[in-house]
């Protein structure tokens, strides 16, 4: 259910209106069905009413478009909680709702898990050592390594990308894109050429990234991020490297981090599966992998690679945990405390985020 005092519980409640999700999965939410049902408020008037169907086991759940299946885990009510404010109980709660998840799919109760966003500070104010997600669930699934991926779910489809002129992609957006119904309601449509993203880093501080780069790490990313473009369809995966410093580096002028650890990681992985540039420059990278140079990218850091994805086709993104034992996605966003409570909270992302779990379960 993510954080109760965020926009996770409407975006929810948005997501599960469309009859379309139901058509690629059976959803369960995991949380609190006195906040789910508070939550229905924040829908459309013109939509049907929602019903709620409590359930103890997945087993339980009815599986039906109109009827909102919820796995009662806990008691929190919303007059216990103040939205769109960092709520201890809140922050509690959200991680209790994820380990339940982790053990179900671990069990083999559920294919996958897809999570809304969570409020990390709310985490760690109730006492809780996580910085995230990501190494939430490595710690619930006693997974020592794992990859942070941002993609589309197109992304993943196996289907072969072609690199377009630069000429022809601002042809596209500037008409085909200003014609569009998505358009004219603020979320812009995503390129099929928008690459995933992985991470070598995740939630840490900047001025901690380079103590954290290290061949094997850098390896281990690649590796991981071919693997699950192969078990996806695409036979010889892409991929572009970035370098951490600006112009990776000039060869050692700007940082040496590129010639002691990129650059052998790069060399090392070469005899693995697809090919691998790099370590290139990040700033004309993304240039050329939004037109379809390459499947994915590896970035050094969180921002390198969030900033630029999120700008090419933010609202349309998934994150994908890779490396785990289990299948889990969730929503390119966090929990947006300021338009709380309004209405206006996309589920564009969720409604990705539940499309991606689906095909990768499947």
């Amino acid at each position: 259910m993510g954080d109760a005092a965020g926009i996770g519980p409407e975006i929810i409640i948005k997501a599960l209106a469309h009859k379309s999700v139901y058509s690629m999965c059976q959803p369960i939410v995991i949380g609190s069905p006195a906040i789910l049902q508070d939550a229905c408020q924040f829908i459309s008037v013109d939509a049907p009413p929602l019903k709620f169907n409590i359930i103890k086991t997945p087993m339980q759940a009815s599986a039906t478009h109109g009827t909102i299946d919820v796995l009662d885990i806990s008691s929190l009510s919303p007059d216990e909680i103040c939205r769109g404010t960092i709520d201890v109980r809140a922050g509690g709660a959200a991680v209790k709702a994820i380990e339940v998840a982790a053990q179900l799919a671990m069990r083999g109760e559920l294919d996958a898990i897809t999570t809304a966003p969570i409020c990390k500070a709310a985490i760690n104010r109730a006492g809780l050592p996580y910085s995230g997600h990501t190494e939430m669930l490595a710690a619930f699934t006693n997974t020592p390594d794992v990859v942070m991926m941002l993609c589309t779910p197109e992304a993943l489809d196996g289907h072969p990308r072609k690199s377009r002129d630069p000429s022809e992609v601002a042809r596209s957006r500037s008409s085909g894109w200003g014609a569009s119904a998505d358009h004219r309601d603020g979320v812009l449509p995503t390129p099929s050429t928008i690459p995933a993203v992985t991470f070598v880093t995740n939630h840490i501080a900047l001025a901690d990234v380079p103590k954290h780069l290290s061949i094997p790490r850098i390896v281990n990313v690649i590796g991981i991020t071919q693997q699950v473009l192969i078990r996806c369809g695409i036979s010889e995966p892409r991929l572009a490297v970035a370098g951490l410093n600006p112009h990776a580096g000039e060869d050692g002028m700007f940082g040496e981090e590129e010639v002691h650890f990129i650059r052998p990681a790069i060399a090392q992985a070469q005899t693995q599966q697809g090919t691998i540039d790099g370590p290139l420059p990040a700033d004309a990278l993304f240039v050329k992998a939004n037109q379809g140079k390459w499947h994915a990218v590896i970035a050094m850091y969180h921002d390198q690679g969030n900033i630029p994805i999120k700008l090419l086709g933010f609202g349309k993104l998934v994150n994908v945990t890779l490396g785990l034992p289990i299948i889990r996605t969730s929503v390119d966003h966090g929990t947006a405390f300021d338009i709380v409570g309004k209405g206006i909270a996309s589920e564009s992302s969720l409604v990705a985020a539940l499309n991606c779990a689906s095909r990768l379960a499947n």
